[in-house]
């Protein structure tokens, strides 16, 4: 069975490296590299790639149309893809609970769950059928115990998130689908643009390892989950926190 990647946010720091981690493995394979802008960061990653046919798909996550034609084109060309990597987020701030905005609320939730929701009812019944299927989605350490302040928004959608996926962990686990998390603590990407650069310092400062998670760590962690030696591995939500415990 020939390798069909989907990536939900292809062109965040993590995607990006998880692209080139794929085409490390010297397999032929492809990826769906669903995005809402930077096609061109993509397209020149592409040319660095060997072994990967790359198929890029503009979709605005938090916009049902966009979704739904979406799936309908990944459908009609691949029936469906064989390892699915949800990555897609708006960027990371903190945000005191006396400026909550439930609209961005609803917003987050779009992106991050209702859209992956979309995505799992259209392809998960496939999957089972073939009998495999992986999927990994981006968590975050907030779920693992008590998050950090002026989180309110953030740690909601990661919830949220967690609770679709443990749902559909009870009801595909006995037809041959894996359907894991990472949740680390904070990754020095773009992800973090909108926040102050001492907030990133401190946080490092404050772990036990006294730095924050690398790039590729999280990578390493996906690239095992997404494996087949990770077959009997279902339902876990992974920490990658240095092992402060929160």
């Amino acid at each position: 069975m020939q390798k069909i990647y989907c990536i939900l946010g292809a062109t965040s720091d993590i995607g990006m490296a998880y692209i080139r981690k794929i085409n490390q493995q010297n397999e032929k394979c492809i990826i769906i590299a669903v995005h809402f802008g930077n096609k061109e960061e993509l397209e020149k990653l592409n040319q660095e790639l060997e072994n990967v046919t790359m198929d890029f798909v503009q979709c605005d996550l938090s916009n049902s149309e966009d979704v739904t034609k979406a799936i309908e084109y990944i459908k009609e060309k691949y029936n469906t893809p064989t390892h699915f990597l949800h990555l897609a987020a708006r960027k990371f701030e903190y945000v005191k609970f006396s400026k909550f905005n439930w609209e961005n609320v609803l917003l987050d939730l779009e992106i991050q769950v209702h859209s992956f929701a979309e995505f799992m009812k259209a392809f998960l019944p496939i999957m089972a059928k073939q009998k495999y299927g992986k999927v990994v989605a981006m968590l975050s350490s907030v779920t693992k115990g008590v998050p950090p302040k002026y989180l309110a928004s953030y740690t909601m959608t990661k919830y949220a998130l967690m609770g679709l996926v443990n749902s559909l962990v009870s009801e595909y686990k006995e037809k041959g689908i894996n359907i894991n998390c990472v949740s680390p603590t904070m990754v020095e990407t773009r992800f973090l643009s909108n926040i102050d650069e001492r907030l990133v310092e401190m946080t490092a400062a404050n772990s036990g390892m006294k730095r924050n998670v690398k790039i590729e760590e999280v990578v390493g962690a996906i690239e095992y989950l997404m494996s087949d030696e990770a077959e009997y591995v279902n339902g876990l939500n992974l920490p990658l926190t240095g092992g402060d415990i929160f």
